[in-house]
């Protein structure tokens, strides 16, 4: 009995040494949404092989069902930067990526779900020659559910075709030069996967995603879940903790549509002189009382309004200071070299004086909203709206989707204080023009109503 003990004790610190070995290899290893964080899943990054397609000529030469390419790049990084091993900075109309994936045995029986944190811009996804599914979008998330395209324990390839014309005028491109060398305020261009990719396994009724709304007038926080799947003998409990101090709880029947109300007795604000957070756990229990869904988070209680021409921040007015941050790194262009660099950027910027930034004309990651939160940082949340054509019916149709999409993802961090979605629509009076910027205010008003919408930012006068 003693000597398998012991045996287990060795099997479990080899691997557990074996993981932290891989994580220090992998480029940019951390848990990439820390605000809505499950205990077990797979980092995708790492070294992929990819092929160039100058031409568009791929799905003509059978690239969906590759088993490799002849190129190697380092994901997460795009194939400009010079991080990833590539540093082409010629246009690129079109790429594909490989590589194999293998979904853990032990993952049998749930879902599983492959994220992208971002690609630019057009991303059809094939699973061993099958196409799952194409996303639109220069900065925003998305996730497919590949359960029925692979089996958990064998190997799969996993392709990817990226798509992308700047110089369409339809798609957000934000700073991304449209000449061949930088200029001006227009620098290197992103293309293809540049934020991390992973899988997780997670219950068929799992929560697909929460609004958490701080209410510190009446001093309490306001859950909506929305969950992949409803059953009606699942609940959803919510749990807050002060450290390790449970502060506050709800419960309720786990279907779209619920609300639950944690109250708070001493509640603690959320400032940028005084960045507390409270923990949040979410718990999903099926009809026999076993947990089946176990999320992390955080929140953090503040209000932010305008009021005669004022910004308040809880109830009292603020004076923001902020940065202009462009988001581009010389070695990574729009990734960040390491999680470090994201925390560095914010703490040199707070030790000069400023309170917070505009995240200009780029899309962050979640990661770095993740480190405003904690440092407490004002954040003015933006898409990377240059480049479009904005009387053009496709590029709204193209703007809408993506800003729908990235503000679903960024509403529940405490740093951003402001939504922004356009910047310097110079000369546009007319046309599709003024309806989209109606539908865009109204659109962000409607997904989050607790916050100040700059719908365009330095317009024609």
């Amino acid at each position: 009995m003693k000597n398998n003990r012991m045996k287990a004790l060795l099997i479990g610190v080899l691997t557990l040494f074996a993981a932290t070995m891989l994580a220090a290899e992998l480029p940019r290893p951390e848990y990439p949404r820390p605000q809505f964080e499950r205990a077990e899943w797979q980092n995708l990054n790492g070294t992929w092989t990819f092929a160039f397609d100058f031409s568009r000529t791929g799905d003509q030469r059978g690239w969906t069902t590759s088993t490799g390419f002849d190129q190697r790049i380092l994901v997460p990084f795009c194939p400009e930067s010079s991080l990833s091993g590539v540093a082409h900075t010629d246009f690129i109309p079109s790429l594909w990526y490989h590589r194999t994936i293998t979904v853990p045995a032990s993952w049998q029986g749930r879902r599983i779900l492959l994220h992208f944190g971002a690609v630019d811009y057009e991303a059809a996804v094939y699973i061993n020659g099958r196409h799952v599914q194409t996303h639109y979008g220069t900065g925003s998330s998305f996730e497919l559910d590949i359960t029925d395209y692979l089996e958990p324990g064998q190997a799969a390839n996993l392709v990817v075709r990226v798509n992308d014309d700047l110089r369409s005028r339809t798609q957000p491109g934000g700073k991304q030069c449209e000449r061949l060398n930088s200029y001006g305020c227009m620098y290197t261009r992103t293309t293809g996967i540049w934020q991390t990719v992973w899988m997780e396994p997670v219950a068929p009724t799992a929560i697909k995603n929460v609004f958490a709304i701080p209410d510190i007038d009446q001093r309490q926080l306001i859950v909506r879940p929305q969950f992949y799947h409803e059953d009606n003998g699942a609940t959803l409990r919510v749990e807050m903790f002060d450290g390790k101090r449970l502060v506050a709880s709800a419960s309720a029947p786990a279907c779209n549509g619920a609300t639950l109300v944690l109250p708070l007795r001493n509640m603690k604000l959320w400032s940028p002189e005084s960045p507390f957070l409270y923990d949040l756990r979410y718990l999903v229990t099926d009809s026999r009382g076993q947990v089946v869904d176990e999320v992390k988070s955080y929140a953090g209680m503040r209000k932010v309004h305008t009021q005669g021409g004022r910004f308040y921040l809880n109830n009292q007015p603020y004076f923001q200071r902020l940065v202009l941050d462009q988001g581009f790194y010389p070695d990574g262009i729009w990734t960040a070299p390491s999680d470090e660099a994201l925390r560095r950027d914010i703490e040199l910027s707070k030790a000069v004086g400023f309170n917070g930034a505009r995240l200009h004309q780029k899309a962050f990651e979640e990661r770095y909203y993740y480190w405003a939160d904690h440092l407490g940082y004002l954040t003015w949340g933006e898409q990377a709206s240059w480049g479009i054509d904005e009387n053009s019916d496709l590029a709204a149709r193209n703007f809408l989707s993506e800003w729908t999409e990235l503000v679903v993802r960024d509403r529940n961090h405490p740093s951003i204080v402001t939504w922004t979605p356009f910047n310097e629509t110079w000369g546009c009076r007319e046309g599709a023009y003024q309806r989209m910027m109606r539908d865009v205010y109204d659109l962000t008003k409607a997904i989050d109503p607790t916050r100040p919408v700059n719908d365009a930012s330095g317009t024609a006068t």
